[in-house]
Parts: C-alpha cells; sequence; structure tokens
C-alpha cells in the first residue's frame, strides 16, 4: 500500500513539472498542429482589429512550432498589417525558405512586395506560385499582377493578366470589373461593354456598375443610354456618393436651349353697344400681356424630386456661352475647393479613379500631365491637377 502512494506521488509531481516548465511538453502533444491552431486564432483576432491577442497567439505558435513555415507567414502578415515592412519583409523570407514550393506563401510575399514598390521581384514570385503544381488559385494571382501592373503605370500588361485570369476562372467578379475600368480608362469603351455585360450575369447591380455604365455609354456617345443608366442610379442608390456624383456633373451639362412660341395676338374685342363713346379710328390699342413661357411635360428620366433635368436628347444647338461655361466649370476645378493642385500616386490608384475623385475629365488629366494614350501613372507620381499654366513648384 506505501508503495502505491509513492508511485502516485511521483506521477504527480511529474505532471505538475511537464505543465510548469517553459518548453516542456508531454509525448502526446502535437506542437505542429497546436501551433497551427494558434496562427487561425492569431488571424482571426487580426481581422478583427484586436492586434494585442492576435500578436500574443502568434507568438505562441512561435515557441510551440519555431520551423513552421505557416507561423512566419502568419507573423508576416500580421507585420505588413501593422506597418512593419522590415520585419515583414523578414518573416515572409524565413517562411519561404522553409517552404520553398508553397504558392500561396509566395503570391502573398508576392503581393507585400509590389505594395512595397518592388515591382519586378514581386512579379518573380507571382510567376513562382503559378508554376506550383495543384495550385488552385492562379486566377487570384493573375489578379494581383494585374494590380501590381497598375499601381506602376503598366496598363497594357495589368489587362494581359486580368485577361489571363479570366481564362482560369471565367465568373470571377472583381476581375471582370477591374478589366472593365481598365478598358473605360483606356477608352477601350466596346470592350469595357462587353466586360460589364459578363459582370452582370455573376454579380448584382450597384452603384459602382451603373455608374461604369454610364461612362461606357457617354464614351460611346450615346447619351440616351447614357441617361438611363443615370436614372437607375438615382433611383435605386440615391444616397450613395456616386449618385451625388452624377448630380454635381449633370449641372454642368449644356442643357437645350428652349426656344418660346408666342401665341398670336388676339385682336381686341369690339367695344360693347352700351358704350356711348363712337369708335375712334386712330384709337391706339394698348398691347396685350406677355404671354408666359410654356415647358414641355418633363420626362420620366428628368425626375425633378432627384436633383438635375437629365436631358433625354443631345442639346439643339445650345448657347455658346452656355457650352464655354460648362466646359470651364467640368474642366478647370475639382469639387472640393481644399483639393491641393496636385496628387502623389498611391499603391492600387489609376487615372480613372483619380479622375473621378477629383472631378475632371480622363482626357483633361491627360492631357494636363502629357501622359500616354493608356494614361499610365506610377506610385509616387505627381499628377497635376491644374492646367500647365497653374503649374508651378
Amino acid at each position: 500500500m506505501r508503495v502505491l502512494i509513492v508511485l502516485s506521488l511521483m506521477i504527480a509531481m511529474a505532471g505538475c513539472v511537464s505543465e510548469t516548465q517553459p518548453g516542456a511538453f508531454s509525448s502526446e502533444f502535437d506542437q505542429q498542429e497546436a501551433a497551427k491552431t494558434r496562427v487561425s486564432l492569431g488571424l482571426t483576432y487580426l481581422k478583427n482589429g484586436n492586434y494585442s491577442q492576435a500578436k500574443q497567439n502568434l507568438d505562441k505558435a512561435l515557441s510551440f512550432a519555431p520551423r513552421l513555415a505557416d507561423t512566419h507567414y502568419g507573423l508576416a502578415y500580421y507585420y505588413q498589417v501593422v506597418g512593419e515592412t522590415e520585419r515583414a519583409d523578414e518573416s515572409y523570407q524565413t517562411a519561404m525558405s522553409l517552404a520553398p514550393r508553397d504558392a500561396n506563401i509566395a503570391n502573398s510575399y508576392g503581393a507585400f512586395l509590389c505594395q512595397d514598390g518592388r515591382y519586378e521581384k514581386a512579379k518573380t514570385f507571382f510567376m513562382q506560385a503559378l508554376n506550383a503544381k495543384q495550385y488552385a488559385s492562379s486566377a487570384e494571382t493573375y489578379e494581383n499582377m494585374a494590380l501590381c501592373a497598375q499601381s506602376q503605370g503598366e496598363g497594357e500588361d495589368a489587362i494581359d493578366y486580368l485577361n489571363s485570369a479570366l481564362k482560369h476562372q471565367p465568373g470571377r467578379a472583381k476581375t471582370l470589373f477591374i478589366l472593365t475600368e481598365m478598358y473605360a480608362a483606356t477608352e477601350q469603351y466596346d470592350l469595357a461593354a462587353e466586360t460589364l455585360r459578363r459582370y452582370e450575369k455573376v454579380a448584382r447591380v450597384s452603384a459602382d456598375s451603373l455608374w461604369m455604365a454610364v461612362e461606357i455609354a457617354k464614351g460611346q456617345g450615346d447619351l440616351r443610354a447614357a441617361n438611363g443608366y443615370g436614372d437607375m442610379l438615382l433611383r435605386m442608390y440615391p444616397d450613395s456618393s456616386l449618385a451625388r456624383l452624377y448630380i454635381e456633373r449633370q449641372k454642368t451639362v449644356p442643357q437645350p436651349v428652349i426656344k418660346i412660341k408666342n401665341k398670336p395676338q388676339s385682336q381686341p374685342a369690339p367695344a360693347p353697344e352700351k358704350v356711348p363713346e363712337p369708335v375712334v379710328e386712330d384709337a391706339t390699342v394698348s398691347e396685350p400681356a406677355v404671354p408666359q413661357t410654356e415647358l414641355s411635360e418633363p420626362t420620366q428620366s428628368q425626375a425633378p424630386e432627384r436633383g438635375p433635368v437629365i436631358v433625354a436628347e443631345e442639346p439643339e444647338e445650345p448657347a455658346e456661352e452656355q457650352v464655354e461655361a460648362a466646359a470651364e466649370v467640368s474642366q478647370n476645378a475639382p469639387v472640393d475647393k481644399t483639393d491641393t493642385r496636385f496628387h502623389i500616386v498611391q499603391p492600387k490608384e489609376n487615372l480613372y479613379r483619380l479622375s473621378l475623385k477629383y472631378n475632371i475629365k480622363l482626357n483633361t488629366l491627360k492631357e494636363w500631365n502629357d501622359l500616354d494614350k493608356n494614361g499610365s501613372i506610377k506610385v509616387g507620381m505627381k499628377l497635376w491637377l491644374v492646367p500647365p499654366a497653374e503649374q508651378t513648384n
């Protein structure tokens, strides 16, 4: 009986040691799986904005499995999110050294390098991911390559990469919409319209897609269709920022000149017989009242309760002063008076989006900044928002 008591005490003591000593785990404890669980928890906390809990779980994963590539991959993403670029780069390199054939890590590292402005090196890791066997995310990688090329001003490459992405996943809505934007930005409106139709088959109508439809129709010279899509935007998404932008832009569109047709002046009624005064032939007849202006009934597309009048037809012989004033408003001034005279291009920005942001026509931005037909811009580039005469360093 005494021997059993001693053995029981020894087992209890051994258990206490295994739980309290750092780095000591029981033989049944799977450190690899525990590390993966901690990485998953850490990334979930990171997604929800709880950075401290995210870091604690990722550090715990590192203590469980310091040679696990997923652990360093998770830490790399954490450092990337919090803006510690150097530590993120180190963690990505460590993860790649531990799992050089992991296509997912290569794809993410490529996206990180692109964001950091290292385009050529990013392209190397993107291609490494694409060349990996049994890689199921080729469409995503091609899309990342397109966004990277776009941020570096490589518009043609971006379009090629997006089309490659669609070969792997034809119904990928995000890729279709980005490609539509790229075609519109490069004034390839027929291709943009075709791609937008493909997008509409796999995604719901949104304020963004309706705005894109307006821009494409305008680019094709179909003002009736553009106004129709604009009506839908105002009706379905009246509180959206794009609806407000559409209203502001319509204010600068020359409106048709309304020609007033005066009613024929009626003959003065003969003097009543009961009036004793004789009719004097040379008496001056007072002029009739000026007839009030008669406007045609508003069309359905005009929606007066929502803001500006939307013209269904092209303006008929607009007044010259009206056209000049509209052109001056449209080209010379952004909506917000606090905007600076130039914009520094940031990652993932393109000329089309900037033209929307500052309410300046795409061709005007190209002209003011001496850009090529594709409107290629690069990260860090100074993009002038004012005419050359006002551009001073």
